[in-house]
């Protein structure tokens, strides 16, 4: 029986030095969706009940400002952040939700009143995506070819076979640029008792291998230093006999074309 053969893939990032890498910035992940208006806060208008809400009612019922913010919910949908205000104000500001006027959105809040926010799981911010290398050409690429077998840039990811979403494009000047896209991915870290002695998540944390658009080889002809690395990695893997993935899809060869071969190549 023939024995398979196997190769190690080389890997890329295992001596990249810590210099290197590019600072975290917290920022908010691109697709949520920003609140910036009352009516954003709002489910739904409020629809009046009919019933006559007064400040002595509502002192007399709801003694503590949590007590008011979850009954203001539960009639309105509206979550109102009341703690630690003036304690007259903060039944003004409850009334007037319930008499479906306009209070200042200051005092709204999108949380829900019932959870208790010292049992959230705290999570990381994903971090900014490192500028892209202004070395580069900013004309369109003359091809883009993605492979996703390229080794995780994460050591603990790397020891679980993780991969990679690289995207490599090739410019007219010759330059070639790669940059990784995902996958973006949370990990629980830590292990903790809550009140009620279950087991959770210290905390949350993104794996973020994303790059932005960085050189391979610049329109000199010269490697960056990664762009070295990424070569040999992509020369390893292999088409055919002949040819490699790097040679065959990333640095390919284009022939030269006129202007009236590209509006009408039949003539």
């Amino acid at each position: 029986m023939k024995k398979e053969s196997t190769t190690k893939i080389a890997d890329p990032w295992a001596s990249q030095p810590e210099s290197e890498e590019t600072p975290d910035t917290a920022v908010a992940p691109e697709d949520l969706e920003i609140t910036v208006t009352v009516d954003d806060l709002r489910p739904e208008p409020h629809v009046s009940t009919g019933i006559e809400y007064s400040l002595a009612g509502l002192q007399a019922d709801f003694p503590s400002a949590k007590e008011l913010e979850q009954f203001v919910f539960d009639e309105t949908s509206v979550s109102l952040r009341l703690k630690g205000i003036d304690p007259l104000k903060k039944y003004e500001i409850a009334l007037a939700v319930l008499r479906n006027e306009t209070i200042d959105p200051k005092y709204i809040t999108g949380a829900n009143p019932y959870v208790d926010n010292t049992e959230l799981i705290p999570e990381d911010p994903l971090r900014a995506i490192p500028p892209r290398d202004p070395r580069l050409p900013t004309e369109e690429p003359m091809s883009i070819f993605h492979d996703m077998t390229v080794p995780h840039p994460d050591r603990d990811m790397r020891q679980l076979d993780a991969r990679v979403t690289c995207q490599f494009k090739k410019y007219k000047d010759g330059s070639i640029s790669f940059e990784i896209i995902g996958p973006l991915e949370r990990h629980a870290v830590g292990e903790k008792l809550d009140k009620y002695g279950r087991s959770r998540p210290e905390k949350i944390v993104w794996i973020d291998p994303r790059t932005g658009e960085q050189a391979i080889r610049y329109a000199d002809g010269q490697f960056s230093r990664m762009g070295q690395r990424l070569r040999t990695l992509m020369e390893s893997k292999r088409v055919n006999k002949n040819s490699s993935i790097w040679t065959t899809w990333i640095d390919r060869d284009f022939t030269a074309f006129t202007q009236d071969a590209v509006d009408n190549p039949w003539n």
